[in-house]
């Protein structure tokens, strides 16, 4: 650790970042990262194509692993000196594996990457700054290119566009006789009285809604408020009286009886999508990101249809809707194959060829031309999606900042504390207020 000291609360902090005490690697042997710096590569485009073995890894669902399969076989036929390990893996160990693999020192070269954790890996050392990697194509990517930079190091190119909202079944809304709301003028007492139709219609068949309780919920319960979870400047951005409130509703929903039960919750945030609520027909309404979409009708086989969140004013224009990658591209600071990690990279970015494969189950494509390919091949779901992202459109005024260091797993933190709430543990004030008592400390422990 020649470069960078850890103190004893810097390292009690990276404990609870969910990255583990283990991330200190950025100033210590890492040889291709300088201490909390990233690390930059001038890896020439012609490089992209020698020689070279890289680990590639991805958190994933039966449809992303297919089509990610077949696209590096294209690749590796057609660039036969590069040899990709390919290694998916799920959500709820993607990231513990990780952390373990950089500490190593065998973090994988090309690197599947979420928003929450960009200032994780990338502020500390455990990311490229891609920006001079020659061997990808920024061009038709710069409008995307801002949502994975950090301090003007660009740690994360977006895998597409994104939105969070929520899939109707009409399937199982028709079996019960109930209308699909009107998505853009409903409220939260709308929803909870669709849950209950929804439940009751169905004798206990399937229930009204799954829920996340998850940071991007809160997120859009936020700036229905006029709040947000950050600032640019990355300082916390909400009061506890509206987190207190959020809880206040999630209460309300859970002892009314129309949605999981509380076990069935803590069940259903883990579970794979598959293994859902919404994925196995036991719900009629499931929050979901618009790219997952297409996974869930391959589950479910439901009709299915994608609802704005219902908003505190009825209103479309203020439910708090944003565009939010659905992933990132980045390669681990330890590579010694820059070069060729970007251009394994490139292709899924820039080629039409693996576009035709994974078409917007990653996102929609920001690259117009490869959204042009795209578009005429969508499944009727993929379509759903693509129109729901071109209907948000002109209701959209705001793009969340970075997260901030230290915040990776707020999403756990949030539906901990929910937890909280619906098995009577604590009340919506006292929640609220240890909520944000323990995000703020998770700042201030990794800055």
């Amino acid at each position: 650790m020649s470069q960078q000291q850890i103190s004893r609360r810097q390292f009690g902090a990276l404990a609870l970042t969910g990255i583990g005490t283990t991330l200190l690697l950025a100033g210590c042997g890492t040889s291709a990262t300088p201490a909390g710096g990233g690390a930059t590569s001038t890896a020439a485009a012609g490089d992209a194509f020698k020689k070279a073995t890289l680990n590639f890894e991805w958190w994933t669902n039966p449809v992303r692993t297919e089509y990610t399969n077949k696209i590096l076989q294209q690749y590796t036929t057609a660039h036969p000196k590069v040899t990709i390990n390919a290694a998916p893996g799920q959500w709820a160990t993607y990231w513990t594996k990780l952390s373990t693999q950089v500490a190593g020192q065998t973090e994988p070269d090309v690197i599947q990457m979420d928003q929450a954790y960009i200032a994780e890996y990338g502020g500390r050392g455990a990311l490229l700054d891609m920006s001079k990697v020659a061997s990808i194509d920024f061009t038709p990517l710069k409008s995307s290119l801002a949502a994975g930079t950090l301090n003007g190091k660009l740690y994360g190119i977006p895998t597409g566009n994104n939105a969070y909202g929520i899939a109707a079944n009409k399937t199982l809304f028709d079996k019960v006789g109930v209308k699909v709301p009107d998505d853009k003028t409903w409220t939260w007492d709308d929803y909870l009285d669709i849950c209950a139709k929804l439940k009751s219609g169905s004798n206990g068949a399937f229930t009204g809604s799954t829920w996340q309780s998850s940071d991007q919920d809160l997120q859009i319960w936020l700036h229905q408020h006029g709040e947000q979870l950050y600032t640019d400047k990355g300082k916390l951005g909400f009061s506890t009286s509206n987190v207190a409130s959020w809880f206040t509703m999630i209460k309300k929903f859970f002892d009314a009886g129309d949605g999981p039960t509380p076990d069935q919750f803590t069940n259903d945030v883990n579970a794979s999508l598959q293994q859902t609520l919404f994925g196995t027909n036991k719900a009629a309404l499931g929050w979901t990101w618009s790219n997952q979409v297409t996974a869930y009708q391959q589950s479910n086989g439901g009709d299915l249809v994608l609802l704005r969140p219902p908003s505190i004013a009825g209103s479309a224009s203020k439910n708090g809707l944003y565009y939010k990658p659905s992933m990132f591209w980045s390669i681990g600071s330890q590579t010694k194959a820059a070069a060729q990690a970007g251009g394994i990279i490139n292709y899924f970015l820039n080629s039409t060829d693996a576009a035709k494969l994974q078409l917007a189950e990653r996102g929609v494509p920001a690259n117009a031309k490869v959204l042009a390919v795209v578009k005429p091949l969508l499944s009727p779901t993929d379509q759903l999606a693509v129109k729901y992202l071109e209907d948000i459109k002109s209701e959209i005024k705001w793009v969340p900042p970075v997260p901030p260091k230290g915040t990776s797993t707020v999403a756990t933190v949030a539906q901990r504390h929910s937890q909280d709430v619906i098995f009577g543990r604590a009340t919506p004030a006292a929640a609220a207020s240890a909520f944000k008592t323990e995000i703020q400390g998770l700042i201030d422990s990794a800055s």
